[in-house]
């Protein structure tokens, strides 16, 4: 199968502070205004309008991740059906990885989607997309255990909430708050608490 690949890694953190709400003084976001669903390649809307439409590739099922803790790897195999719809995804997720690179902090009132923020911003994992007719492929790679238990949990939101329902507005704050109470997170919690509290802000703010 002949892959488009956009393979996107982390660059320097220091590279990256002037950008919009990188250093948490930005306009911040919600489910309603946010980078998801602002700006050209976000597709977010389109995306929940038609998540029915995506399956795990080879089934009917709606897609789920395959794991590695071991390796601290999420895999995604997603048929789409459409070509079209393919595309947006691809584009979606390479948007998405873009902006948490550029420090920007989608759903900022969300302590899960913050931790995954500041791990992406310091390079605690990569993230690769690869697309070929209706099919995607994600592949994200963590290099602690604490960015892949992130990674994880993100993960299982995007199966169980959004490709099965289409929901966008739920809150995972109190996952992300037993992930960093964790033994996983010991040597990151001082520098994650202190990310979050600078940039969470609530809904509608």
């Amino acid at each position: 199968m002949n892959l488009h690949r956009k393979i996107v890694t982390v660059g320097s953190v220091l590279l990256i502070t002037a950008l919009l709400n990188g250093c948490g003084s930005g306009s911040n976001n919600n489910e309603n205004s946010s980078v998801e669903n602002e700006g050209e390649g976000s597709n977010i809307p389109y995306l929940r309008d038609n998540h029915a439409n995506y399956s795990e590739h080879g089934s009917t099922q709606t897609p789920a991740p395959t794991k590695d803790a071991n390796a601290k790897s999420i895999n995604w195999t997603i048929s789409a059906s459409t070509e079209e719809g393919a595309e947006k995804l691809a584009v979606h997720i390479d948007y998405m990885t873009e902006q948490l690179q550029a420090g920007e902090n989608p759903r900022a009132w969300d302590k899960l989607f913050l931790m995954e923020a500041y791990m992406k911003v310091n390079g605690y994992y990569t993230t690769e997309v690869e697309r070929s007719g209706i099919n995607v492929v994600i592949s994200k790679n963590a290099n602690t255990a604490c960015a892949y238990e992130v990674i994880s949990a993100h993960s299982d939101a995007v199966s169980g909430d959004f490709f099965a329902q289409g929901d966008i507005n739920n809150d995972y704050s109190s996952t992300a708050e037993s992930i960093l109470a964790s033994s996983a997170c010991d040597a990151e919690r001082d520098s994650i608490t202190s990310y979050i509290s600078s940039r969470q802000r609530g809904r509608g703010n």
